[in-house]
C-alpha cells in the first residue's frame, strides 16, 4: 500500500540533504518510542511498509523495490534498490521506466547510475531541478511528490507518494 509520508522542512527551500537525513532519522527514532510503532499505511495496497519517512518499499510481482529520497536541492535524487530471486533485472533502465509527477508536471529521469546486478540491483535515480516550463520542479505550492516506475517484474505501475 502506498505511504503517504511527510518530507520536514522541505517547503521549497533549499536544505542539506545530510541536515535532512539526520533530522528524519532523529524525528523517527523519537516517534518511533512514543507511539511504539510506525506510522499507519494507507492508499495503494501494492506499497509494503516503509523503514524511515524517506523510505518506501514496494513488494508487488515477482521483485521488491525499495526508494528512498535522498535529496532535493540540485534536483531530486532517490536510491533504488531493487531485488527478485526470479528476474534479471539488468535489463531494467530506470531512465527510460520512472517518471517524478507533481500536481505542476510531470518529469523523466535525467540519470539512472545503477551498476549490472542480475537478481539484486541498486543505484540512484536523479530527476532534474526545473520541470519543463522551465519552473521549480518542487515549489513552495508542491504538496505531494510521486515517483512512478513501470514494468517492473510483471508490474504495470508502482507508485512511491511523499507529501511536504
Amino acid at each position: 500500500m502506498t505511504r503517504l509520508l511527510s518530507l520536514p522542512g522541505s517547503r521549497g527551500r533549499r536544505t542539506r540533504p545530510g541536515l535532512i537525513t539526520l533530522l528524519v532519522g532523529a524525528l523517527s527514532l523519537v516517534l518511533a518510542a512514543c507511539s511504539g510503532s510506525g506510522p499507519a499505511p494507507t492508499g495503494n495496497p501494492t506499497t509494503g511498509s516503509a523503514l524511515s519517512p524517506l523510505t518506501q518499499i514496494n513488494e508487488a510481482g515477482q521483485a521488491k523495490i525499495a526508494v528512498t529520497w535522498q535529496s532535493v536541492g540540485g534536483g531530486p535524487t532517490f536510491a533504488v534498490a531493487m531485488d527478485t530471486h526470479v528476474v534479471d533485472l539488468d535489463g531494467y533502465d530506470l531512465r527510460e521506466l520512472a517518471l517524478l509527477r507533481t500536481a505542476q508536471a510531470e518529469v523523466a529521469p535525467s540519470t539512472w547510475d545503477a551498476p549490472k546486478g542480475g537478481h539484486h540491483r541498486s543505484g540512484t535515480l536523479s530527476f532534474p531541478p526545473t520541470a519543463p516550463d522551465g519552473g521549480p520542479l518542487i515549489g513552495p505550492t508542491t504538496r505531494t511528490v510521486e515517483l512512478v516506475i513501470r514494468g517492473v517484474a510483471g508490474v504495470p505501475e508502482r507508485v512511491f507518494q511523499w507529501a511536504l
